[in-house]
């Protein structure tokens, strides 16, 4: 197809083809995103160093993971069960150099029900847990009563548990769940006084009711 223009007698001209750098191919999350080791595991023995452990479950984009990191208040590992998450905070924990923390792609209830030792935790952070309605995503649930006991086990006495909901009724179902646990004494607050996760922080800014627990293990 010869260009649009006069006749000049020259040879006719035509578009130069663009060059486009390739596509690079998707990233595989579940394959990059840290995983926690098989078999029985040592909660201690995930992090160097001394000081509490934390655990946060559920960070999500990681504001309250790596805040409570950042603070060296301890050593915190946390848990979150969507592979891109995972991955995304754990680089970012390394780039920023935070030798105190480990983020791991993981469904908590597993991974805690097989991990030790016993009364080894300070503290744990459940974000925003539940977003199931329908009966047949029960076994979703994260804040059981199987759950409650592992971290009953988990916990060393004087320990807290930390729970946020934007859910009343999840709120009035995990804290009767506490409270006839037995081994936690359970109280609403009206402040986070930790780390609040993105979550927690989007809720505050639109004005919506966070429903905030604290239990401490007896």
């Amino acid at each position: 197809m010869r260009a649009i223009g006069f006749d000049t007698g020259a040879p006719p001209t035509y578009p130069r083809a663009v060059s486009r750098a390739p596509t690079p191919p998707p990233i595989r999350y579940e394959e990059r995103a840290p995983a926690p080791p098989d078999g029985p595991v040592d909660l201690l023995a995930l992090i160097e160093g001394d000081g509490p452990l934390e655990l946060d479950v559920g960070f999500g984009r990681g504001r309250s993971f790596l805040e409570r990191a950042r603070a060296r208040v301890g050593r915190i590992v946390g848990i979150e069960l969507k592979a891109k998450l995972a991955y995304e905070v754990e680089q970012r924990r390394a780039r920023e150099g935070l030798v105190n923390a480990r983020a791991f792609r993981a469904d908590a209830r597993e991974l805690l029900e097989r991990a030790g030792p016993d009364g080894c935790v300070t503290r744990v952070f459940v974000h925003f847990p539940d977003p199931w309605w329908k009966k047949r995503h029960a076994k979703r649930m994260v804040v059981t009563d199987a759950f409650l006991d592992t971290l009953a086990r988990l916990i060393g006495v004087g320990g807290e548990l930390y729970v946020a909901t934007d859910v009343e009724e999840r709120a009035a179902e995990y804290e009767a769940r506490l409270a006839a646990h037995g081994a936690f004494d359970v109280r609403r607050i009206d402040e986070n006084p930790f780390a609040r996760s993105n979550r927690e922080v989007r809720a505050d800014e639109d004005g919506l009711p966070v429903h905030r627990l604290l239990a401490r293990r007896r």
